[in-house]
């Protein structure tokens, strides 16, 4: 018998397609949800009775979240991998970095050990496809990293994670730790109670006759990049869902604290939104839920650092 208390997830950067030996961190998480599903095509035979022929494994893939609660350091080469860039340094000053959308697909190897029975998985050529940063008002952030992979292996002898240096314990931020939000570079002026930001980058599995069953390649499509806002409803909301009669695009900036010199900031440049009009029982809080897409200019995450 094994308990979730016991999974270790560690992860290290490949550029090959063995499982890296060096270079292993362990990976906090809350829930580590990697998988392998294999595809059993059934065969068509007839074998002179009535029972089938036996099927044939013809694909399998590898895919699944790893849940976190965002915390200030700890998940940046994760981040990176999401976006397909890497931190680029400010020229003028030297405490900041950013991160957009890029080109630059980042491969990882991610396992997943049940160290109290000794049974231990890896998936390899891992991309991280999506991302997504839920911000709500009483619980710590929560950020969600969709994988997909090339590979996989299993063992009940040894961990294919050898070495990995201990898990660094970040700082955590909560919906308190959220600074000034704005809209338009002012203050947005209303009650904002929650906050989504969601990247998909459109991975698809490329697969070649021949022997990959979980696929070659992993190409990125067009990035779909959105999220929600839950706000108060009031002037301001309403100033900021009429923008959908006409398309208008607004910006907006998350500001995320871990302390006084550590933060990261969500800028959005450019985003469209949509929303209805609420419609309220007469002992409801009145709040409207808005939907928003990005366009035009790439998403950027500021990280500031003492």
């Amino acid at each position: 018998m094994s308990s979730g208390a016991k999974v270790v997830t560690a992860y290290a950067k490949q550029t090959t397609k063995t499982v890296p030996t060096t270079g292993w961190k362990i990976l906090p998480n809350i829930k580590n949800g990697l998988s392998v599903n294999n595809t059993l095509t059934d065969s068509e035979m007839l074998s002179g009775s009535r029972i089938k022929s036996a099927g044939m494994v013809t694909g399998g893939e590898v895919a699944g979240e790893i849940e976190t609660e965002l915390q200030y350091g700890v998940y940046d080469e994760l981040l990176e991998a999401a976006f397909f860039n890497e931190w680029q340094a400010d020229a003028r000053n030297t405490k900041l970095k950013k991160l957009s959308i890029g080109d630059t697909k980042k491969m990882f190897a991610i396992s997943k050990d049940f160290s109290d029975i000794n049974v231990n998985h890896v998936f390899t050529g891992c991309v991280i496809n999506s991302l997504k940063i839920d911000i709500t008002t009483d619980n710590l952030i929560k950020a969600n990293f969709g994988v997909m992979g090339q590979g996989y292996q299993h063992s009940k002898e040894t961990s294919f994670a050898k070495s990995p240096a201990t898990a660094t314990v970040g700082k955590p931020a909560s919906g308190l730790s959220i600074g000034t939000i704005k809209k338009d570079g002012a203050d947005i002026g209303i009650c904002v109670e929650s906050f989504s930001f969601e990247i998909d980058n459109g991975a698809e599995v490329q697969k070649c006759l021949g022997d990959n069953i979980y696929g070659g390649n992993i190409v990125a499509m067009l990035a779909n990049i959105s999220g929600s806002l839950t706000l108060a409803y009031g002037v301001k909301s309403h100033d900021l869902i009429v923008n959908q009669l006409t398309g208008a695009t607004v910006s907006l900036e998350i500001p995320i604290s871990f302390n006084e010199t550590d933060k990261y900031i969500i800028k959005i440049p450019k985003m469209q939104v949509s929303g209805e009009i609420p419609s309220p029982s007469g002992s409801d809080l009145v709040t409207v839920d808005v939907s928003y897409t990005v366009v035009e200019e790439s998403p950027i995450i500021e990280k500031h650092q003492a």
